[in-house]
């Protein structure tokens, strides 16, 4: 999926609730992706370590907290350490490691009492007092850094001249001109010892520049993990089952459309819903809510995959290698093409994809842009392709005879059930359309349910065109 797709369905509005404490942790979240079909180990590891921090989230969560506010203090010195593999490193770039080197140490037993404790895979702080020691001398593990006396006799004798030159030139005026040269001398030397102290610092801490990465990935990948316990809270979740080809969401729900309708004071439907290979299509009447459940299931899924959990009561979602979402909302369109010109082309990618890959597809109103004759005959068509491969199909459509072909097929139920009556005597009181349509979305039901495959899309576009003061001189011709 692209970003614009991303943001369509809900998941750029999770990464914008997660908030890592940390420069690596950020750079996670920001690159975030699903987990490849070669990584189906690596998401089952991730969900696992989620589930055992959700259900045991309380013990340990003063450690939790502790961990959090070293994460809070560190600064990315990735730069430097990629540059001091070759080049010898300055003072400031020095303090900085040594800062990260200190922060590593003060994490290692939270760490690892964390990990124990909860029995997660894959964390754990490398020793590195050795390299801090090369940057502390003395031990003391003070956040300050410079060339310390304690690094070369030679330097330490360099200094004592220094200062017996200085303090004689502020106690005799008559010998300050005299000495200047001297001071300028005994300086100069102090530098090229500092130089040659600092290459010598930097040469000896580059074995350890591996085991800093490796610890920075341990931070980065906790710091991901806590945050995504953290939005797994925003609305209930539930830890996604891993199956083979069926997608299963009971009572699944998107918190980003749920924060758009209760700003509102709107309640989402909860959605659920079952597709195995084959195409399932989804059908129902205009304002009925069939996109919402679209992105709906394409945003759980995509969670998933990226090691998430999933806002329903249970769900179980196949390893796919891809996600293929086709929808009018493109990129393509934003390019220049028109929207159906943009499908095309986006369907000639998912039919190459599919050939080689287990893909979920996704198309929401394929063929809407073109005239309803071929666009239907291309829908069915369609429908047909997709099932006699190994892909698993989400399509939602508003023509006829297409979901008699269909594998499985849903409605939403919209307006069904609720007389049109009951509606317009709520709209007495609404003075603009918005009002008007707002008042129409509370009728609306938008869970969905199973039905035969041949049953007919439900008519509801002329109710509410009279619901919305659609003139009569049309009406009547219609």
């Amino acid at each position: 999926m692209d970003f614009w797709q991303r943001e369509n369905i809900g998941f750029e509005f999770i990464k914008g609730k997660m908030l890592p404490a940390t420069p690596f942790g950020a750079e996670l979240v920001k690159n975030i992706r699903p987990f490849g079909k070669d990584e189906r180990d690596i998401l089952e590891t991730e969900l696992s370590n989620l589930n055992k921090l959700s259900l045991n989230y309380e013990e340990v969560k003063s450690d939790i907290n502790a961990i959090r506010r070293i994460f809070m203090q560190m600064k990315d010195v990735r730069g430097s350490i990629k540059f001091g593999r070759d080049n010898t490193l300055s003072d400031i770039e020095l303090f900085e490691i040594k800062i990260l080197l200190m922060q590593l140490e003060k994490l290692k037993p939270v760490v690892i009492r964390v990990a124990d404790e909860l029995g997660l895979d894959g964390f754990f702080i490398e020793p590195v007092s050795m390299a801090a020691d090369i940057l502390d001398p003395d031990g003391r593990r003070i956040p300050t850094f410079s060339i310390y006396d304690e690094y070369s006799d030679t330097l330490r004798e360099i200094r004592k001249k220094k200062r017996d030159i200085e303090l004689r030139m502020q106690s005799d005026e008559a010998l300050f001109d005299e000495l200047k040269d001297d001071r300028l001398d005994i300086t100069v030397e102090e530098e090229k010892e500092e130089r040659r102290i600092r290459e010598e610092l930097s040469i000896k801490l580059r074995p350890y520049f591996d085991t800093v990465i490796k610890n920075i990935d341990v931070v980065a990948r906790l710091d991901l993990l806590i945050e995504k316990h953290r939005v797994s809270k925003l609305y209930p979740s539930c830890l996604p089952q891993i199956t083979k080809d069926t997608l299963i969401l009971k009572e699944t729900t998107n918190p980003y459309i749920c924060d758009i309708l209760e700003s509102k004071r709107l309640k989402f439907t909860p959605v659920s819903i079952e597709m195995g290979l084959g195409t399932t299509v989804l059908t129902g009447a205009n304002m009925g809510g069939k996109s919402v459940t679209l992105k709906t299931v394409a945003l759980n899924t995509y969670l998933a995959l990226c090691g998430f959990f999933v806002y329903a009561v249970s769900a179980s979602i196949p390893a796919f290698d891809e996600i293929i979402m086709i929808s009018e909302e493109s990129q393509s369109v934003a390019k220049g093409l028109s929207s159906f010109g943009a499908q095309i082309v986006e369907l000639k990618n998912l039919l190459n994809e599919i050939e080689n890959k287990f893909v979920f597809a996704i198309l929401d109103e394929f063929a809407r842009g073109t005239n309803p004759k071929e666009g239907e005959s291309l829908v069915r068509g369609l429908v047909a392709l997709l099932n006699k491969k190994k892909t698993v199909s989400l399509l939602v459509t508003h023509f006829d005879h297409v979901a008699e072909l269909s594998k499985s097929h849903y409605q939403v139920r919209g307006l069904q059930g609720v007389s049109e009556d009951k509606i317009s005597s709520s709209l007495l009181t609404k003075s603009d359309d918005d009002a008007k349509i707002t008042a129409i979305s509370g009728f609306m039901n938008y869970g969905i349910f199973k039905v035969d495959k041949d049953a007919k899309p439900p008519k509801e576009a002329l109710m509410i065109c009279r619901l919305l003061g659609l003139q009569d001189e049309l009406l009547d011709i219609l």
